[in-house]
């Protein structure tokens, strides 16, 4: 990875003022990786930049709403996109646990927006949670419970990889923690240190590129629940084939370029 900068290279004056010596480190080391990431993986970037294109297009192709029993559901949506920028930043500054923690979260906003276009009185299950055990075990019944049949129906390569993040990033365990500590021994003693931030290169391109993928799978879900609408946009429908021949060629070259295996066929 680049090496690290000195602080003055990257804060403003303000934040140097702002920032304390204990936090400067951390801080710095987040915005280098930043655009140092940026810089080397511009591909990727762009590409991410055109996800983000995309889900403004649909979200200002559905704000003159028709159909009222959309509107609370598209706010789940727009929840999932905000999250997803989250994870965006965190991804590019070597936060990959926080970013999967957050994305585990953009997934499920969208399983329930998902679930909510598919049955409008859901949303009176959905709105009145907490009004008293009764609404909140009608809500686990249908929200809660049985994931994978029920909330995540017709969606189940997003249950996996909720399922994924919520033990890579979310949960506290060896999974989501391994990967940070760092043992460092001499003559005289044992040193246990943690990485905020960093990752080995290749293993960082790997996952960027797995949470680029995860935004268009999130997306699909939206423009499929919303397509009577959004197919009638021609310029949206251009920016979508874009994408796609895009991340199919960044997925070929990353293939290329980090030497990985094509996956063994089925016996």
């Amino acid at each position: 990875m680049p090496p690290p900068l000195h602080s003055s290279d990257l804060l403003t004056k303000f934040e140097q003022e702002i920032v304390r010596e204990s936090y400067k480190d951390y801080y710095t080391a987040k915005r280098n990786n930043f655009f140092a990431s940026v810089e080397a993986f511009r591909p990727l970037w762009d590409c991410f930049m055109l996800a983000n294109d995309i889900w403004f297009r649909e979200f200002n192709d559905m704000r003159t709403v028709l159909d009222t029993s959309r509107m609370f559901p598209l706010s789940l949506f727009m929840n999932a996109h905000a999250k997803m920028l989250v994870s965006m930043e965190l991804a590019f500054s070597e936060c990959i646990p926080e970013a999967h923690s957050i994305l585990r979260d953009g997934i499920e906003s969208v399983a329930h927006g998902h679930w909510l276009f598919s049955d409008p009185e859901l949303q009176k299950v959905w709105l009145q949670r907490n009004d008293g055990e009764a609404a909140m075990e009608a809500f686990r019944a249908e929200f809660w419970h049985s994931k994978a049949d029920k909330l995540f129906d017709g969606i189940p390569e997003l249950h996996k990889l909720w399922s994924q993040f919520s033990d890579w990033g979310s949960h506290t365990n060896i999974n989501s923690i391994l990967s940070r500590f760092v043992v460092q021994e001499n003559p005289t003693h044992v040193e246990w240190k943690m990485n905020y931030t960093g990752l080995e290169r290749d293993m960082w391109l790997k996952l960027l590129l797995g949470i680029l993928l995860v935004f268009h799978l999130m997306e699909e879900v939206f423009y499929t629940d919303c397509e009577d609408r959004l197919k009638l946009d021609p310029d949206l429908t251009r920016l979508r084939t874009k994408f796609q021949r895009d991340k199919e060629a960044l997925r070929r070259q990353i293939i290329v370029a980090l030497k990985i295996p094509p996956p063994a066929e089925a016996k």
